[in-house]
Parts: C-alpha cells; sequence; structure tokens
C-alpha cells in the first residue's frame, strides 16, 4: 500500500512549473531591458543628440514638418570606435503636424577631425541642412564645465 499523499507530488510538480516559469520570464526581462539599454546608447551618441537638436530648430524642416518636430521610434545604424576615430552613422524618423521624415546624421570624431552632417527627407528626396563640426549646444546641456 502506498503511503506517500498525492498532494504532495502534485505541489512538487507545481513548484517545477513555477521556478522555470520564473527563469523563463527572468531571461526574457534581462534580453528585453538589454536591447532597450542599447537603443538608449544609441540615442545618447552625439551625432544623434546634435541631429534631432538641428532638426528641431531648422527653418527648413520647421517649413516640411511644422512645430514641434519630435523622434518617432527608435534609432538605427551603426557606431564604430577604433583607433581614437569615432564614427556614427545613424537614422531616425522626426514627426510634427504636417507628416513625417527620415533623418541621416552622420558624425565623425577624432584627435584630428570634427564632423556632422545632418540630412532630412521623405519620398526620395533629402537635403542637407546641416555639415559642420560635431558640436552643438545639446552636447552641453546639464554640464558642469
Amino acid at each position: 500500500m502506498d503511503t506517500t499523499p498525492k498532494h504532495n507530488n502534485t505541489r512538487l510538480i507545481w513548484i517545477v512549473v513555477f521556478v522555470a516559469v520564473a527563469i523563463v520570464v527572468g531571461i526574457v526581462g534581462a534580453v528585453v531591458m538589454l536591447v532597450l539599454g542599447i537603443f538608449k546608447i544609441v540615442d545618447n551618441t552625439e551625432s544623434h543628440r546634435c541631429g534631432l537638436a538641428i532638426v528641431q530648430h531648422d527653418p527648413a524642416a520647421i517649413r516640411m514638418l511644422g512645430e514641434p518636430i519630435t523622434q518617432k521610434g527608435f534609432t538605427g545604424g551603426s557606431t564604430n570606435s577604433t583607433n581614437g576615430k569615432t564614427t556614427q552613422d545613424l537614422t531616425f524618423t522626426v514627426a510634427g503636424p504636417l507628416g513625417e521624415a527620415t533623418v541621416e546624421a552622420n558624425g565623425v570624431k577624432s584627435d584630428l577631425e570634427s564632423h556632422l552632417e545632418v540630412k532630412i527627407g521623405r519620398d526620395q528626396q533629402s537635403q542637407t541642412i546641416y555639415s559642420g563640426p560635431l558640436d552643438c549646444p545639446a552636447l552641453h546641456e546639464g554640464s558642469t564645465k
């Protein structure tokens, strides 16, 4: 005669299932946080911060989109740092009351050069709204210098 209570086996099964689900949820949560963290890092690059600030104040962008101009969605592209030279080739979408447009912000920074080019466009037509040093007031906000 089996004297093992049946409800102990059921309880053990539920504990194992709960632990397995908790582990899976923890792993999925960690991956989601990692991906969102990467997007936040890209949004903090100099090319993105200056590019967005330039678009928000540029007369041609304001005529195209109206005001206020805000970013829509995530920033895509790539950043690379090799031997003290950083390149940032980013693309993001901005929107205003008059529609949406794509922005390309391509920056290069090293001990020898500092350059940013910002283009805005839609429907296969773009214009360069900034080409100059990779520096803007948005980079110095909150600075203690």
